[in-house]
């Protein structure tokens, strides 16, 4: 199996048997800044610090790929419920000074079999950097 990468223990990765990986990487940084009126001059701006870093992709879930959509969608809600904070690894470099919570989930159940499983999931995940205190 090749890893791709990581985040907590949910693994990026793909092998002959099974394909579990994201599309669209979208990784959003900012800088904060304070603006200060000046008489009969331009105004001051000030820089105070950056914005949080979000970062966004999509993940594809389907049987056929050798994976069970339900459980893997389920295993991202219970982490962003819990606000898990992990590493985002994707080999070989861990993203962003700090780590990662999961901050909002846009699940498209797309699929389902003639006994109601689970076949095909579309996840849109949203993270934003998390500092700690």
């Amino acid at each position: 199996m090749a890893v791709i990468g990581t985040w907590g223990d949910i693994t990026f990765a793909v092998s002959r048997n099974q394909i579990k990986t994201f599309d669209g990487l979208k990784w959003d940084s900012g800088a904060k800044y304070s603006t200060h009126d000046r008489h009969l001059k331009e105004p001051l701006l000030e820089f105070t610090g950056t914005d949080v870093e979000s970062m966004t992709f999509t993940m594809f879930f389907s049987a056929f790929l050798g994976v069970n959509p339900i459980a893997d969608v389920s295993k991202l809600l219970i982490a962003m419920r819990r606000g898990e904070v992990h590493r985002l690894v994707i080999v070989p470099k861990a993203y962003g000074t700090n780590k990662w919570v999961i901050t909002k989930l846009s699940n498209s159940l797309k699929r389902y079999d003639n006994r109601g499983n689970l076949l095909v999931a579309k996840v849109s995940v949203t993270m934003k950097s998390y500092s700690g205190r």
